[in-house]
Protein backbone atom coordinates (compact mmCIF):
# COMPACT_ATOMS: atom_id res chain seq x y z
CA UNK A 1 0.00 0.00 0.00
CA UNK A 2 1.88 3.02 -1.23
CA UNK A 3 5.18 1.15 -0.97
CA UNK A 4 7.81 2.90 -3.02
CA UNK A 5 11.57 2.44 -3.28
CA UNK A 6 13.94 4.71 -1.44
CA UNK A 7 17.58 5.62 -1.89
CA UNK A 8 20.17 4.66 0.67
CA UNK A 9 21.15 7.13 3.36
CA UNK A 10 22.23 6.66 6.92
CA UNK A 11 21.13 10.10 8.00
CA UNK A 12 19.12 11.38 10.88
CA UNK A 13 17.12 14.59 10.40
CA UNK A 14 19.20 15.53 7.39
CA UNK A 15 21.77 13.55 5.47
CA UNK A 16 25.35 13.92 6.68
CA UNK A 17 26.19 14.72 3.08
CA UNK A 18 24.19 17.94 3.52
CA UNK A 19 26.61 19.20 6.17
CA UNK A 20 30.22 20.44 5.87
CA UNK A 21 32.82 17.85 6.85
CA UNK A 22 35.95 19.93 6.77
CA UNK A 23 37.43 23.31 6.00
CA UNK A 24 38.15 22.40 2.38
CA UNK A 25 34.68 21.06 1.62
CA UNK A 26 32.92 22.97 -1.14
CA UNK A 27 29.17 23.39 -1.38
CA UNK A 28 26.63 21.57 -3.48
CA UNK A 29 25.89 23.03 -6.92
CA UNK A 30 22.71 20.94 -7.08
CA UNK A 31 21.49 22.24 -3.71
CA UNK A 32 22.42 25.77 -4.76
CA UNK A 33 20.46 25.44 -7.99
CA UNK A 34 17.46 24.08 -6.08
CA UNK A 35 17.57 26.94 -3.55
CA UNK A 36 17.72 29.47 -6.35
CA UNK A 37 14.79 27.85 -8.17
CA UNK A 38 12.72 28.04 -4.97
CA UNK A 39 13.67 31.68 -4.40
CA UNK A 40 12.89 32.67 -7.98
CA UNK A 41 9.69 30.65 -7.90
CA UNK A 42 8.50 32.63 -4.89
CA UNK A 43 9.63 35.89 -6.52
CA UNK A 44 12.03 36.71 -3.68
CA UNK A 45 15.23 38.71 -3.99
CA UNK A 46 18.26 37.71 -1.95
CA UNK A 47 17.53 40.54 0.48
CA UNK A 48 13.88 39.46 0.77
CA UNK A 49 15.01 36.01 1.91
CA UNK A 50 17.27 37.68 4.46
CA UNK A 51 14.23 39.56 5.80
CA UNK A 52 12.12 36.39 5.84
CA UNK A 53 14.84 34.60 7.78
CA UNK A 54 14.62 37.17 10.56
CA UNK A 55 10.83 36.73 10.72
CA UNK A 56 11.42 33.00 11.24
CA UNK A 57 13.96 33.64 13.98
CA UNK A 58 17.04 32.96 11.87
CA UNK A 59 19.92 34.92 10.38
CA UNK A 60 20.87 34.43 6.72
CA UNK A 61 22.83 37.27 5.19
CA UNK A 62 22.00 37.81 1.50
CA UNK A 63 25.68 37.33 0.61
CA UNK A 64 25.61 33.99 2.44
CA UNK A 65 22.60 32.87 0.43
CA UNK A 66 24.36 33.91 -2.76
CA UNK A 67 27.29 31.65 -1.85
CA UNK A 68 24.91 28.76 -1.12
CA UNK A 69 23.23 29.24 -4.50
CA UNK A 70 26.59 29.24 -6.28
CA UNK A 71 27.61 26.03 -4.53
CA UNK A 72 30.55 27.70 -2.81
CA UNK A 73 29.64 26.44 0.66
CA UNK A 74 27.04 24.41 2.55
CA UNK A 75 24.38 25.92 4.82
CA UNK A 76 24.58 24.83 8.45
CA UNK A 77 21.72 22.75 9.85
CA UNK A 78 20.20 25.85 11.49
CA UNK A 79 20.34 27.69 8.17
CA UNK A 80 18.75 24.74 6.37
CA UNK A 81 15.95 24.69 8.94
CA UNK A 82 15.30 28.40 8.39
CA UNK A 83 15.32 28.00 4.61
CA UNK A 84 12.93 25.06 4.89
CA UNK A 85 10.48 27.27 6.77
CA UNK A 86 10.80 30.11 4.28
CA UNK A 87 10.25 27.92 1.23
CA UNK A 88 7.77 25.52 2.86
CA UNK A 89 9.76 22.35 2.20
CA UNK A 90 11.15 19.70 4.52
CA UNK A 91 14.79 19.53 5.59
CA UNK A 92 14.74 15.97 4.25
CA UNK A 93 14.06 17.43 0.81
CA UNK A 94 17.32 19.40 0.97
CA UNK A 95 19.08 16.22 2.04
CA UNK A 96 17.55 14.34 -0.89
CA UNK A 97 18.76 17.00 -3.32
CA UNK A 98 22.34 16.53 -2.08
CA UNK A 99 21.96 12.73 -2.23
CA UNK A 100 21.00 13.00 -5.89
CA UNK A 101 24.35 14.63 -6.58
CA UNK A 102 25.93 11.25 -5.88
CA UNK A 103 23.90 9.75 -8.72
CA UNK A 104 25.53 12.14 -11.17
CA UNK A 105 28.54 9.83 -11.00
CA UNK A 106 26.34 7.39 -12.93
CA UNK A 107 25.73 9.85 -15.78
CA UNK A 108 26.05 7.84 -19.00
CA UNK A 109 27.95 8.75 -22.10
CA UNK A 110 26.25 9.42 -25.40
CA UNK A 111 24.54 12.49 -26.81
CA UNK A 112 21.37 11.01 -28.33
CA UNK A 113 18.57 11.95 -25.90
CA UNK A 114 15.95 9.61 -27.38
CA UNK A 115 18.28 6.65 -26.87
CA UNK A 116 19.03 7.82 -23.33
CA UNK A 117 15.30 7.98 -22.57
CA UNK A 118 14.79 4.42 -23.85
CA UNK A 119 17.70 3.23 -21.72
CA UNK A 120 16.19 5.02 -18.71
CA UNK A 121 12.85 3.29 -19.24
CA UNK A 122 14.59 -0.08 -19.32
CA UNK A 123 16.48 0.62 -16.09
CA UNK A 124 13.22 1.80 -14.46
CA UNK A 125 11.48 -1.46 -15.39
CA UNK A 126 14.40 -3.45 -13.96
CA UNK A 127 14.28 -1.47 -10.71
CA UNK A 128 17.69 0.20 -11.15
CA UNK A 129 16.38 3.61 -10.16
CA UNK A 130 19.70 5.38 -9.72
CA UNK A 131 20.75 4.56 -13.27
CA UNK A 132 17.28 5.40 -14.63
CA UNK A 133 17.45 8.82 -12.99
CA UNK A 134 20.91 9.44 -14.44
CA UNK A 135 19.71 8.58 -17.96
CA UNK A 136 16.66 10.83 -17.66
CA UNK A 137 18.66 13.75 -16.33
CA UNK A 138 21.23 13.46 -19.12
CA UNK A 139 18.45 13.31 -21.72
CA UNK A 140 16.70 16.30 -20.15
CA UNK A 141 19.90 18.36 -20.27
CA UNK A 142 20.32 17.57 -23.97
CA UNK A 143 16.68 18.34 -24.77
CA UNK A 144 16.91 21.66 -22.91
CA UNK A 145 19.96 22.61 -24.98
CA UNK A 146 17.81 22.31 -28.11
CA UNK A 147 14.93 24.72 -27.44
CA UNK A 148 14.24 25.50 -31.06
CA UNK A 149 10.87 23.76 -31.45
CA UNK A 150 7.62 22.78 -29.78
CA UNK A 151 8.78 19.17 -29.98
CA UNK A 152 11.82 20.07 -27.87
CA UNK A 153 9.52 21.49 -25.19
CA UNK A 154 7.47 18.33 -25.23
CA UNK A 155 10.58 16.16 -24.92
CA UNK A 156 11.79 18.19 -21.94
CA UNK A 157 8.38 17.67 -20.32
CA UNK A 158 8.56 13.91 -20.94
CA UNK A 159 12.04 13.73 -19.41
CA UNK A 160 10.90 15.78 -16.41
CA UNK A 161 7.89 13.50 -15.88
CA UNK A 162 10.10 10.40 -16.08
CA UNK A 163 12.48 11.94 -13.54
CA UNK A 164 9.54 12.64 -11.21
CA UNK A 165 8.36 9.04 -11.48
CA UNK A 166 11.77 7.62 -10.63
CA UNK A 167 12.21 10.14 -7.78
CA UNK A 168 8.96 8.81 -6.34
CA UNK A 169 10.21 5.25 -6.68
CA UNK A 170 13.39 6.22 -4.83
CA UNK A 171 11.25 7.53 -1.98
CA UNK A 172 12.04 11.20 -2.66
CA UNK A 173 8.36 12.07 -2.56
CA UNK A 174 8.60 15.81 -2.00
CA UNK A 175 11.06 16.24 -4.87
CA UNK A 176 8.78 14.21 -7.11
CA UNK A 177 5.87 16.45 -6.14
CA UNK A 178 7.93 19.56 -6.88
CA UNK A 179 8.80 18.32 -10.38
CA UNK A 180 5.17 17.45 -11.14
CA UNK A 181 3.81 20.76 -9.92
CA UNK A 182 6.36 22.64 -12.02
CA UNK A 183 5.36 20.53 -15.01
CA UNK A 184 1.61 21.06 -14.55
CA UNK A 185 2.09 24.83 -14.57
CA UNK A 186 2.59 24.34 -18.32
CA UNK A 187 -0.53 22.19 -18.70
CA UNK A 188 -1.89 24.16 -21.66
CA UNK A 189 1.31 23.35 -23.62
CA UNK A 190 1.20 19.60 -22.87
CA UNK A 191 -0.65 16.88 -24.74
CA UNK A 192 -3.36 14.87 -22.98
CA UNK A 193 -1.11 11.87 -22.40
CA UNK A 194 1.46 13.89 -20.48
CA UNK A 195 -1.24 15.67 -18.48
CA UNK A 196 -2.89 12.40 -17.47
CA UNK A 197 0.39 10.79 -16.43
CA UNK A 198 1.43 13.90 -14.49
CA UNK A 199 -1.93 14.03 -12.69
CA UNK A 200 -1.63 10.35 -11.82
CA UNK A 201 1.86 10.88 -10.45
CA UNK A 202 0.58 13.74 -8.32
CA UNK A 203 -2.23 11.44 -7.20
CA UNK A 204 0.40 8.90 -6.12
CA UNK A 205 2.09 11.61 -4.03
CA UNK A 206 -1.20 12.55 -2.34
CA UNK A 207 -1.91 8.89 -1.60
CA UNK A 208 1.56 8.35 -0.14
CA UNK A 209 1.00 11.25 2.26
CA UNK A 210 -2.41 9.82 3.24
CA UNK A 211 -4.43 12.47 1.36
CA UNK A 212 -6.72 9.90 -0.23
CA UNK A 213 -9.53 12.28 -1.18
CA UNK A 214 -7.15 14.48 -3.18
CA UNK A 215 -5.60 11.34 -4.67
CA UNK A 216 -9.00 10.04 -5.76
CA UNK A 217 -10.02 13.37 -7.29
CA UNK A 218 -6.81 13.50 -9.35
CA UNK A 219 -7.08 9.90 -10.51
CA UNK A 220 -10.78 10.29 -11.38
CA UNK A 221 -10.00 13.38 -13.45
CA UNK A 222 -7.26 11.43 -15.22
CA UNK A 223 -9.68 8.62 -16.03
CA UNK A 224 -12.18 11.12 -17.44
CA UNK A 225 -9.55 12.71 -19.70
CA UNK A 226 -8.30 9.27 -20.81
CA UNK A 227 -11.81 8.07 -21.66
CA UNK A 228 -12.55 11.24 -23.61
CA UNK A 229 -9.35 10.80 -25.60
CA UNK A 230 -10.10 7.12 -26.28
CA UNK A 231 -6.62 6.13 -25.08
CA UNK A 232 -6.94 2.70 -23.46
CA UNK A 233 -3.44 2.64 -21.97
CA UNK A 234 -4.01 5.94 -20.19
CA UNK A 235 -7.35 4.62 -18.94
CA UNK A 236 -5.59 1.53 -17.59
CA UNK A 237 -3.10 3.72 -15.73
CA UNK A 238 -6.02 5.62 -14.15
CA UNK A 239 -7.90 2.43 -13.20
CA UNK A 240 -4.69 1.08 -11.68
CA UNK A 241 -4.22 4.23 -9.59
CA UNK A 242 -7.85 4.22 -8.42
CA UNK A 243 -7.47 0.56 -7.46
CA UNK A 244 -4.50 1.42 -5.22
CA UNK A 245 -6.35 4.36 -3.66
CA UNK A 246 -9.47 2.35 -2.83
CA UNK A 247 -7.25 -0.49 -1.58
CA UNK A 248 -5.51 1.90 0.83
CA UNK A 249 -8.89 3.22 1.96
CA UNK A 250 -10.11 -0.30 2.73
CA UNK A 251 -12.73 -0.29 -0.04
CA UNK A 252 -11.87 -3.69 -1.46
CA UNK A 253 -14.82 -4.12 -3.84
CA UNK A 254 -14.12 -0.83 -5.62
CA UNK A 255 -10.39 -1.60 -5.62
CA UNK A 256 -10.98 -4.99 -7.24
CA UNK A 257 -13.22 -3.44 -9.89
CA UNK A 258 -10.53 -0.98 -10.95
CA UNK A 259 -7.66 -3.49 -10.66
CA UNK A 260 -9.42 -6.01 -12.89
CA UNK A 261 -10.30 -3.32 -15.42
CA UNK A 262 -6.64 -2.24 -15.50
CA UNK A 263 -5.16 -5.71 -15.80
CA UNK A 264 -7.56 -6.64 -18.62
CA UNK A 265 -6.55 -3.59 -20.65
CA UNK A 266 -2.86 -4.18 -19.99
CA UNK A 267 -3.18 -7.77 -21.18
CA UNK A 268 -5.17 -6.73 -24.26
CA UNK A 269 -2.37 -4.29 -25.13
CA UNK A 270 0.37 -6.82 -24.41
CA UNK A 271 1.79 -4.70 -21.57
CA UNK A 272 3.13 -7.50 -19.36
CA UNK A 273 5.13 -5.16 -17.11
CA UNK A 274 2.12 -3.17 -15.93
CA UNK A 275 -0.05 -6.30 -15.68
CA UNK A 276 2.58 -7.77 -13.36
CA UNK A 277 2.35 -4.72 -11.09
CA UNK A 278 -1.44 -5.12 -10.83
CA UNK A 279 -0.97 -8.78 -9.90
CA UNK A 280 1.39 -7.60 -7.15
CA UNK A 281 -1.39 -5.32 -5.85
CA UNK A 282 -4.08 -7.99 -6.08
CA UNK A 283 -2.19 -10.50 -3.90
CA UNK A 284 -2.36 -8.58 -0.59
CA UNK A 285 -5.90 -7.40 -1.38
CA UNK A 286 -7.18 -10.98 -1.70
CA UNK A 287 -5.30 -11.99 1.44
CA UNK A 288 -6.88 -9.09 3.37
CA UNK A 289 -10.32 -10.29 2.21
CA UNK A 290 -9.66 -13.69 3.76
CA UNK A 291 -8.75 -15.36 0.45
CA UNK A 292 -5.33 -16.30 1.79
CA UNK A 293 -4.39 -18.99 -0.73
CA UNK A 294 -5.31 -16.87 -3.73
CA UNK A 295 -3.38 -13.92 -2.34
CA UNK A 296 -0.26 -16.01 -1.75
CA UNK A 297 -0.57 -17.61 -5.19
CA UNK A 298 -0.76 -14.24 -6.93
CA UNK A 299 2.24 -12.89 -5.03
CA UNK A 300 4.32 -15.99 -5.72
CA UNK A 301 3.40 -15.80 -9.41
CA UNK A 302 4.33 -12.11 -9.50
CA UNK A 303 7.62 -12.80 -7.71
CA UNK A 304 8.58 -15.67 -10.01
CA UNK A 305 7.67 -13.77 -13.17
CA UNK A 306 9.60 -10.73 -11.95
CA UNK A 307 12.65 -12.90 -11.28
CA UNK A 308 12.46 -14.20 -14.84
CA UNK A 309 12.23 -10.65 -16.22
CA UNK A 310 14.90 -9.28 -13.87
CA UNK A 311 12.58 -6.74 -12.19
CA UNK A 312 14.31 -6.25 -8.83
CA UNK A 313 11.79 -4.01 -7.10
CA UNK A 314 8.85 -6.29 -7.87
CA UNK A 315 10.74 -9.33 -6.54
CA UNK A 316 11.67 -7.51 -3.32
CA UNK A 317 8.19 -6.07 -2.89
CA UNK A 318 6.45 -9.41 -3.44
CA UNK A 319 8.74 -10.97 -0.83
CA UNK A 320 7.87 -8.25 1.69
CA UNK A 321 4.15 -8.72 1.10
CA UNK A 322 4.49 -12.49 1.50
CA UNK A 323 6.41 -11.98 4.74
CA UNK A 324 3.61 -9.81 6.13
CA UNK A 325 0.92 -12.28 5.11
CA UNK A 326 2.82 -15.23 6.60
CA UNK A 327 3.35 -13.24 9.81
CA UNK A 328 -0.37 -12.55 10.13
CA UNK A 329 -1.09 -16.25 9.61
CA UNK A 330 1.42 -17.17 12.33
CA UNK A 331 3.78 -18.92 9.91
CA UNK A 332 6.95 -17.30 11.23
CA UNK A 333 9.36 -19.66 9.47
CA UNK A 334 8.03 -18.77 6.02
CA UNK A 335 7.85 -15.10 6.98
CA UNK A 336 11.53 -15.11 7.90
CA UNK A 337 12.47 -16.86 4.67
CA UNK A 338 10.55 -14.32 2.59
CA UNK A 339 12.19 -11.47 4.50
CA UNK A 340 15.67 -12.84 3.84
CA UNK A 341 15.00 -13.17 0.12
CA UNK A 342 13.42 -9.71 -0.06
CA UNK A 343 16.21 -8.04 1.94
CA UNK A 344 18.91 -9.60 -0.22
CA UNK A 345 17.51 -7.77 -3.25
CA UNK A 346 16.29 -4.59 -1.52
CA UNK A 347 19.72 -3.89 -0.03
CA UNK A 348 21.61 -4.42 -3.29
CA UNK A 349 22.41 -2.07 -6.17
CA UNK A 350 23.02 1.68 -6.44
CA UNK A 351 19.71 2.48 -4.74
CA UNK A 352 18.37 0.61 -1.73
CA UNK A 353 14.65 0.06 -1.30
CA UNK A 354 14.52 1.50 2.20
CA UNK A 355 10.75 1.25 2.58
CA UNK A 356 10.88 -2.49 1.87
CA UNK A 357 13.81 -2.94 4.25
CA UNK A 358 11.88 -1.02 6.92
CA UNK A 359 8.75 -3.17 6.47
CA UNK A 360 10.77 -6.37 6.72
CA UNK A 361 12.49 -5.08 9.87
CA UNK A 362 9.12 -4.12 11.34
CA UNK A 363 7.60 -7.58 10.91
CA UNK A 364 10.79 -9.25 12.11
CA UNK A 365 10.49 -7.03 15.21
CA UNK A 366 6.91 -8.21 15.69
CA UNK A 367 7.90 -11.86 15.28
CA UNK A 368 10.79 -11.51 17.73
CA UNK A 369 8.45 -9.94 20.28
CA UNK A 370 5.90 -12.73 19.85
CA UNK A 371 8.64 -15.33 20.28
CA UNK A 372 10.14 -13.56 23.29
CA UNK A 373 13.50 -13.00 21.56
CA UNK A 374 14.55 -9.68 23.08
CA UNK A 375 17.98 -9.65 21.41
CA UNK A 376 16.53 -10.10 17.91
CA UNK A 377 13.79 -7.55 18.65
CA UNK A 378 16.45 -5.02 19.68
CA UNK A 379 18.39 -5.57 16.45
CA UNK A 380 15.25 -5.17 14.32
CA UNK A 381 14.30 -2.02 16.24
CA UNK A 382 17.76 -0.56 15.62
CA UNK A 383 17.37 -1.29 11.94
CA UNK A 384 14.08 0.60 11.85
CA UNK A 385 15.62 3.57 13.65
CA UNK A 386 18.35 3.66 11.02
CA UNK A 387 15.89 3.53 8.10
CA UNK A 388 13.07 5.72 9.44
CA UNK A 389 14.57 9.16 8.55
CA UNK A 390 14.54 8.24 4.87
CA UNK A 391 10.82 7.48 4.68
CA UNK A 392 8.19 10.03 3.69
CA UNK A 393 5.52 7.37 3.10
CA UNK A 394 2.50 7.39 5.41
CA UNK A 395 2.56 3.61 5.99
CA UNK A 396 0.67 2.04 8.93
CA UNK A 397 3.88 0.34 10.05
CA UNK A 398 5.72 3.66 10.06
CA UNK A 399 2.96 5.29 12.08
CA UNK A 400 3.04 2.43 14.62
CA UNK A 401 6.82 2.74 14.93
CA UNK A 402 6.59 6.52 15.41
CA UNK A 403 3.98 6.07 18.13
CA UNK A 404 6.20 3.54 19.87
CA UNK A 405 9.15 5.97 19.85
CA UNK A 406 6.97 8.89 20.98
CA UNK A 407 5.89 6.84 24.00
CA UNK A 408 9.49 6.38 25.00
CA UNK A 409 9.96 2.93 23.48
CA UNK A 410 7.25 1.19 25.51
CA UNK A 411 3.89 -0.30 24.64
Amino acid sequence: MGRAATSKSGSGQASPSAQPRGADIKGSPRLGSYLKSLRVGYGYSLRKVEEKARVHGGEIDNSQLSRYEKGICYPSFDKLRTLARIFNVSIQTFSDVVDLEELEKLLPGGDEPDELMRAGHEELHLGDYGRAYAYYQKARTLYEADDSSRESERNVAKARLSSAIVLYRMGKISLSEYEIRQLLRLEEHLDEGLVVRALLQLSNVHSTFGDYLLAEIGAARSLSIANDSDDRLLAAYAHHALGRIFHDRGKSEQALEHYHEAIQIYRDLGNDHEALKVKLNLGPLYAARGQYREGVRLLRDARDEAKRLGHRWTVASAGAWLAEIYYRKGDFARARQSMRESNAIASNGDVQYSDILFLNAYYLWKIAQDEGSSAEAKIALGRMKYLRPNLEQNLPEVRDFDLFIEKGGVR
